[in-house]
């Protein structure tokens, strides 16, 4: 597999995450998983914008981007409503 097919698949697991009962053990996985294989690509940018890595799969990218998208439309006001939870239990 590689790093794009990765990262889409990745983004699935968050997504499929996100219709089930949150589970904080599980979302920190994926999450670092998915910190993992950007630090992995980040330290190669270089060498792959050489290769043209980027401009070769731009659709890919333009897709995750929006899955991205989407994902953080979901998450974030949930992700709000728990911080504002454990905020009030203190």
């Amino acid at each position: 597999m590689n790093k794009i097919e990765e990262f889409t698949s990745l983004l699935n697991n968050l997504d499929e995450l996100d219709k089930k009962k949150f589970n904080s053990s599980e979302f920190q996985i994926v999450n670092n998983k998915l910190q993992k294989l950007l630090d992995e690509i980040a330290s190669r940018k270089v060498e792959l914008q050489k290769d043209n890595f980027f401009l070769d799969n731009k659709n890919m990218f333009l897709e995750i981007i929006s899955k991205i998208e989407s994902l953080q439309d979901k998450m974030i006001p949930k992700a709000e409503i728990i911080n504002s939870f454990s905020k009030s239990q203190l």
